[in-house]
């Protein structure tokens, strides 16, 4: 049997190396910059009385659309007043900068059931935008949590027990028949 050989120059195997190596560039660019990593970017800081179960890259809305992440959570430095105990660092894409105005507004958010904390920012429309390294006013917000559901629900139990047990209730629940009078034919 006769052996088949084939040769590839050197020239052919470097330019072969070089379009892969331009290929996974290009490849890891997209992805960088689908992520965001590439877009520009600004902080602005808020402050709060406490920010447990809010870490370091959890995400900034703005009405609920993904416009940043949070980049910094520590204690206030100097702070006498118990409402800015926290202070909080966010990095927002540049983009979103014109729509958060002076007078917007944030709050902390628990994500669904059981997830974490988010910032969500209410939009302002009046007066300009909040500058890089501003500061974004904090809206306390009350949230719902499985104690205050399971209270509620009692209560309802509760109401609805004294309801059905009640002597009134029962009074106009049963049907009272009188006999009938007739008068003379």
């Amino acid at each position: 049997m006769a052996e088949i050989t084939i040769r590839i120059s050197d020239r052919m195997l470097k330019v072969a190396g070089a379009l892969l190596i331009v290929l996974f560039l290009l490849w890891g660019f997209s992805h960088l910059w689908q992520s965001g990593v590439l877009r520009a970017k600004y902080q602005v800081r808020l402050f709060v009385p406490a920010a447990q179960d809010l870490h370091i890259g959890a995400p900034v809305r703005l009405d609920g659309m993904p416009v940043g992440t949070v980049i910094s959570v520590e204690l206030a430095p100097n702070s006498a007043d118990s409402s800015r105990r926290i202070e909080v660092v966010l990095r927002i894409e540049k983009q979103f900068q014109y729509l958060i105005g002076e007078d917007s507004s944030a709050a902390l958010m628990t994500e669904g059931l059981l997830g974490g904390k988010v910032v969500n920012i209410q939009r302002g429309f009046a007066g300009p935008p909040v500058s890089a390294g501003g500061e974004i006013r904090v809206v306390q917000v009350k949230e719902v949590t499985l104690t205050d559901f399971l209270d509620v629900l009692g209560k309802k139990a509760g109401c609805q027990n004294e309801v059905s047990n009640s002597p009134d209730a029962k009074s106009s629940t049963a049907v009272k028949h009188s006999p009938t009078t007739r008068g003379p034919n």
